[in-house]
């Protein structure tokens, strides 16, 4: 009974360890690979140079969710511009525009500013002139990922974290004390 109890908590040990490694990964992917280059490009947009566009389409998409009855709203705008000959469309209103929120009014006051044909001040990159923004700078939601990314961090440090360190304490009992050289001898 005890050896099948001491089995079923080392199993429960290493899935706890596996899942916390899964959530570092994600989390890894979310604030590292797609929150702190939005923030980096966020920031820059601001120096970025300017050119004229025209809106192309503007609506509000809706998002509903297979296991819910609650739907998610974006905007959805694209808009063409130029540079130095080149056409190009975008369809970033700010970064972190894309983040789908259970608000309807966000996404419609987004839109009641862009309607379709509208000429818009567009801010795009000088190196990636393909990249571009209606409003530059950070929002609220272009933290989001960066964010949601260190609470998946946070979740798998101490997912893996605490196991691990109980279990080098554990291993660190059993070997018994550490033996002191007395110097006072």
């Amino acid at each position: 009974m005890i050896a099948n109890r001491h089995r079923m908590q080392k199993i429960g040990r290493r899935l706890i360890i596996f899942l916390g490694f899964i959530f570092l990964i994600v989390g890894y992917v979310m604030a590292y690979l797609k929150g702190l280059p939005l923030l980096e490009q966020a920031r820059a947009s601001k120096d970025w140079p300017v050119t004229t566009g025209e809106v192309l389409a503007s609506d509000v998409q809706s998002h509903r969710s297979s296991n819910s009855n609650s739907s998610t709203y974006s905007a959805h705008v694209v808009y063409r511009y130029q540079v130095q000959d080149k056409n190009y469309e975008a369809k970033t209103v700010w970064f972190g525009s894309d983040v789908s929120t259970s608000d309807r009014s966000l996404a419609q006051n987004t839109i009641k500013k862009y309607p379709i044909q509208q000429s818009v001040t567009v801010y795009y990159d000088p190196q990636h002139p393909e990249t571009a923004v209606l409003e530059p700078g950070v929002f609220k939601t272009t933290w989001f990922y960066y964010l949601f990314g260190w609470v998946f961090l946070g979740t798998g440090i101490l997912m893996t974290g605490i196991p691990l360190f109980s279990s080098f304490f554990r291993l660190f009992m059993k070997s018994g004390p550490i033996e002191t050289a007395n110097f006072a001898e």
